[in-house]
């Protein structure tokens, strides 16, 4: 079995394995750092894709190794403040649904290994990511507490993510043995 394939069925087991919006099923009243910091890692479909942005990036290498996590990370700080303000954004379950999926993906297509599309990728579903855990804030939370807590436990998904990354492509082959563009 090729490098390539090896990863698309691992992707593709992982993707699998999500589920749509188990992140969201309530939470507690006076919700402060310790409930944001949570909320990402009790759901299935968040923890992949905020594992999954690492591993991207790690792919990629280079500076997408911080790039493309910091994108998502900006881009999730501001479907926050969008949500915050009373915004909205249609299909926000499906889309992070799919970004399971979509990461997972670009993570073994060769054409994709390129920090400007890693970090647009990044960016768009950590806007719906971002929004969705604003959503489902609690209404009388900690904003900046919770807010800080959610981004604090996805940066550490994200750099869980690299070591992933750089784990597998030590084990497998780099990226650029199937061609890397960056």
């Amino acid at each position: 079995m090729s490098k390539i394939t090896r990863i698309a069925a691992v992707s593709a087991a992982i993707a699998l394995a999500a589920t749509p919006a188990l992140a969201h099923p309530g939470h507690l009243a006076g919700a402060g750092f310790l409930d944001g910091a949570a909320h990402p890692l009790g759901g299935l479909d968040h923890l992949i894709a905020m594992v999954t942005v690492g591993v991207y990036g790690a792919t990629i290498g280079g500076r997408a190794v911080l790039a493309v996590p910091g994108a998502f990370l900006a881009a999730m700080l501001a479907g926050g403040l969008f949500a915050l303000t009373g915004g909205e954004l249609p299909l926000v379950e499906p889309t992070i649904y799919a970004s399971t999926v979509v990461l997972a993906l670009l993570c073994v297509m060769p054409m994709s290994r390129n920090s400007l599309i890693g970090g647009v990728f990044a960016a768009g579903f950590g806007l719906f990511h971002g929004f969705a855990h604003w959503a489902e804030m609690p209404a009388d939370a900690a904003a900046l507490g919770y807010a800080a807590g959610f981004l604090a436990s996805t940066a550490g998904l994200h750099a869980a993510g690299v070591a992933i990354g750089y784990a597998i492509h030590r084990l497998i082959g780099r990226p650029e043995e199937e061609g890397r563009t960056a």
